[in-house]
């Protein structure tokens, strides 16, 4: 399974063809999180057309399965969390959740910020 993060969700959104066709080429095994949910929905009611933009996110999510936080993925948070502040590499606190989510769930979490989440130990990341 794929997790999509943030940034994919508005690639795609913005009609990104790549991120499109890795969309149509993986349907029915595409995932995102509450916490993406939210950044999208965040975005969409910030942006100068909030009704446009939540009806375009409405739409994308209607098509994923939306992956829930459990006791599980509180305890993968909690040691990343701990290996990330010990080695000094703090990175957002929603991108250590979404991890961690993704983790839990042994789902590939898709992201354009491959870089950015390779600190985290034992996730699987592609970018699309």
């Amino acid at each position: 399974m794929y997790c999509l993060d943030t940034d994919i969700l508005i690639h795609h959104n913005r009609g990104d063809k790549d991120v499109i066709k890795k969309v149509v080429e993986n349907s029915g095994n595409l995932s995102t999180t509450y916490l993406n949910v939210c950044e999208l929905f965040r975005g969409a009611g910030l942006s100068g057309n909030p009704e446009k933009h939540r009806k375009i996110a409405e739409d994308t999510i209607s098509n994923l399965t939306i992956l829930d936080f459990s006791v599980e993925c509180a305890r993968i948070y909690s040691r990343d969390y701990k290996r990330l502040r010990e080695k000094g590499k703090m990175i957002e606190e929603f991108d250590i959740l979404i991890a961690a989510i993704a983790k839990s769930c042994n789902a590939v979490l898709v992201t354009r910020n491959k870089k950015h989440f390779e600190i985290i130990e034992n996730l699987q990341t592609e970018e699309w």
